[in-house]
């Protein structure tokens, strides 16, 4: 099948898990990986699409914003007004373990990712311990990004900084020491709407292009605008990789 026409199917995948899609993806017409055998063609079919689907979705949204805004201006001290109290009262913080969202990186302690810790049956393992080294020889791949999910899903995550909580920190320094360098750790600190999350951001095509990952999601559906929805405004986004560094790989 012509390229053009497998990024359309990818691009309409988008588009139904953004709106909460529940098929069955391996009988789905349009899922790309039921019409190509090589897989790592089809994850970056499906990764391209995932990022263009949401880049796009992304400017409409803030071209509506824009326009709501001079719709509503009226209404905007009130806004203020009510936003600044519901800030002082507020105390959410989310992380799918809202109270434990973001720790200081100077207060933990150093750990290692390491194999062979899922207490598996030992031919399991050994295949979990096989991938976890391919993935380690081979890094900054975006097809591998399904794969690291996989290997995080079937091995577990550690509590990576000793802080006695397995949260999306340890998710995302452990997406990170899997993928490689080009996987950055970013945090969405919103006071607006109590958004307080770190996960990954991972570049390809020679840095021009990345996509925002959500390191807790599944090799399927993995998006941080397609799982957080309107909750997640990337404009709050900060890159904290070096803050980090005692954790991860190469910088």
């Amino acid at each position: 099948m012509h390229e053009d026409k497998l990024y359309a199917i990818a691009m309409q995948c988008a588009r139904f898990n953004d709106q909460g899609c529940s098929c069955d993806c391996h009988h789905c017409q349009f899922n790309v990986f039921n019409y190509v055998n090589d897989v790592r063609e089809a994850s970056l079919l499906k990764a391209n699409a995932y990022t263009d689907y949401h880049n796009q979705k992304q400017i409409l949204d803030e071209a509506r914003r824009t326009t709501r805004a001079y719709e509503l201006a009226p209404l905007v001290f009130l806004i203020l007004l009510i936003g600044g109290l519901a800030w002082c009262c507020s105390t959410v913080q989310s992380c799918f373990s809202p109270q434990y969202a973001y720790v200081n990186p100077q207060q933990a302690a150093p750990d290692m990712l390491q194999l062979g810790m899922t207490g598996k049956g030992r031919h399991e393992q050994l295949k979990i311990d096989e991938e976890v080294r391919y993935l380690l020889n081979n890094p900054n791949r975006i097809e591998n990004v399904p794969r690291v999910l996989a290997v995080m899903r079937q091995q577990g995550v550690r509590d990576v900084n000793g802080d006695g909580l397995i949260n999306c920190i340890d998710h995302s320094i452990t997406f990170r020491n899997l993928y490689g360098s080009n996987a950055k750790i970013i945090i969405n600190h919103n006071r607006r709407n109590g958004m307080n999350h770190m996960f990954v951001r991972v570049y390809y095509d020679s840095g021009s292009k990345y996509i925002d990952i959500e390191p807790q999601g599944t090799p399927e559906r993995y998006s941080m605008g397609l799982i957080w929805g309107v909750q997640y405004d990337w404009f709050y986004n900060r890159d904290v990789t070096n803050q980090w560094g005692q954790y991860v790989g190469g910088m």
